[in-house]
Parts: structure tokens; C-alpha cells; sequence
């Protein structure tokens, strides 16, 4: 699948899109339209090597109807990363008009992502947008109008797995000293397989919950050190249970960790 081109260069690029040029020339007043795009499927978490596909569709139409493989489509995401479409399967087309309506098309695209360091590496985690191109039947190459390309059509996020743990000490805890919490937050790593400590500053909440009672308490805001680790103490509570929480960014999945039950002396 051809690599949808940036909005510098589609000018350059748009010949390579269409073979010979049609004889009909395009309808510049009516030119086509994209009407809406989406991304079909939930936000991604992937472990180390592991591959999702999925499909996006959009709606675009034209006077002159739709071209049937005269389209392409990308998913953009951090620092530019495009994520390709999988090749076009032998006999098919990308775009189909719809019944009764021959005017309108909708163009399916297939997309693979795996999380091996080639198709995704470790800072390609993030936002992904869903960008989209086609001709109309009646476009002619180096012709004004007739071909058309939106922008954040849709949007999902593709993220590392998470690991988080967390352990309270000592146990039991002694009397009129804090109780320590230690823990730590790892990432799938896409580059080289297995998990990895998460980068610096990413928010941890730091919980506890008593036996005694149903509530749930947010005792610190915590932040991610050096290798994923995190570090906290506290004044002693009655006995309950204490536990790791990271909610998530664009790149990170929400995740909390097993929770630690502590009884006091």
C-alpha cells in the first residue's frame, strides 16, 4: 500500500497514484468528498511481540462516482510514525459503491501492527489519527479537482503492556514509625522483547482501603524514578490493603498493582 503523502508533497506524488491518465476531465466545480471515517476496533495494548490487526473504513463521494483502488489511507502518530496499510488482497477492491447509490463509495483499509521493534518500536507508543485519500472516476492527474484527502478522520491509541507491583514494609509495621511502600512500573519492550522499566514522571497513585470499611482512599501522588521505581511512606493505618495505581497516558494502558494487605501489630 502506498504511504498516504503529507500535505508538502502530494502534488508530487499524486501521478504515482492513477496509471494512464483518463480521457474525461475532472469536474472541477463539484469536486469529491470525504464524508467520514473510522478506525474499527478499541485502543491497543500490546506485549512484546504481539500483532493486532484491524480495519478502517471511510465514506467519499463524487458526481462522477468513486474510483474503486484509487485511494490510500495512514495512520499517523508520534513524531510522524505511518502506519501502512497491509497490501490490497488479489480480486478486490478498496472502495465499493454503495447499492443504489452509485455516487457514494466506502473504502476499506486493513491494517497489521506488531510490536517488534520493526512496525513499532518503543517511542512509536501513542495517539495514532486516521488520514484518508481519493480520486473521484473523473479525475485527471496534474488536473485541478477531483481528488480529495482529509485529516483526523478518527483516532485510536496503541500502547505498551504494563506491569506494576507494590509491597509494604515492614510488616507487621512498628509502632509510631511510617510504613514504606515500594513498587515498580515496567513496559513492554517493542525494541528488544520482554519489559523494561518505565520512563521517568509518569503519575502513580498511591491507595489503601481498610477492612473495616467499603471506601477507597488516594493516600499520595507519586511519580515514576529512574527504572520505573517508585517510593512512598506513610503514617500507619489500621488494618487493610495497599496498592500501586498508574491511570494511564496516550502511550501507557491503566493498571494497578496486586494489592498488599497489612495488619498492624
Amino acid at each position: 500500500m502506498r504511504k498516504l503523502p503529507a500535505a508538502a508533497t502530494v502534488l508530487a506524488t499524486l501521478p504515482l497514484l492513477l496509471g494512464p491518465a483518463a480521457v474525461a476531465k475532472a469536474d472541477v466545480a463539484v469536486p469529491p468528498r470525504i464524508i467520514g471515517g473510522t478506525i474499527h476496533a478499541s485502543d491497543l495494548t500490546l506485549g512484546p511481540g504481539d500483532s493486532r490487526t484491524f480495519f478502517v473504513t471511510f465514506d467519499a463521494e463524487d458526481d462522477s462516482g468513486i474510483s474503486r483502488n484509487d485511494a490510500d489511507a495512514a495512520l499517523i502518530g508520534p513524531g510522524g510514525h505511518d502506519l501502512r496499510a497491509d497490501p490490497r488482497p488479489p480480486g478486490t477492491d478498496l472502495c465499493t459503491p454503495h447499492s443504489g447509490n452509485p455516487k457514494r463509495s466506502t473504502c476499506r483499509f486493513t491494517f497489521t501492527v506488531r510490536a517488534d521493534g520493526r512496525t513499532l518500536s518503543n517511542a512509536d507508543a501513542g495517539l495514532y489519527r486516521f488520514n484518508a485519500l481519493v480520486a473521484a472516476n473523473d479525475w485527471v492527474p496534474r488536473e485541478d479537482g477531483g481528488l480529495i484527502t482529509a485529516a483526523h478522520l478518527d483516532s485510536i491509541r496503541i500502547r505498551r503492556k504494563a506491569q506494576l507491583t507494590a509491597d509494604a514494609f515492614p510488616e507487621p509495621p512498628r509502632p509510631g514509625h511510617p510504613l514504606g511502600i515500594v513498587g515498580r512500573l515496567t513496559l513492554a519492550d517493542w525494541d528488544g522483547g520482554g519489559y523494561t522499566g518505565a520512563p521517568e514522571g509518569l503519575p502513580v497513585k498511591l491507595l489503601y482501603k481498610a477492612d473495616s470499611g467499603s471506601r477507597y482512599e488516594y493516600v499520595a501522588d507519586l511519580a515514576t524514578g529512574r527504572g520505573g521505581i517508585l517510593a512512598a511512606s506513610t503514617a500507619p493505618r489500621p488494618d487493610g490493603i495497599w496498592w500501586l495505581a498508574h491511570h494511564g497516558t496516550d502511550a501507557t494502558p491503566w493498571i494497578h498493582s496486586a494489592a498488599d494487605h497489612v495488619d498492624m501489630p
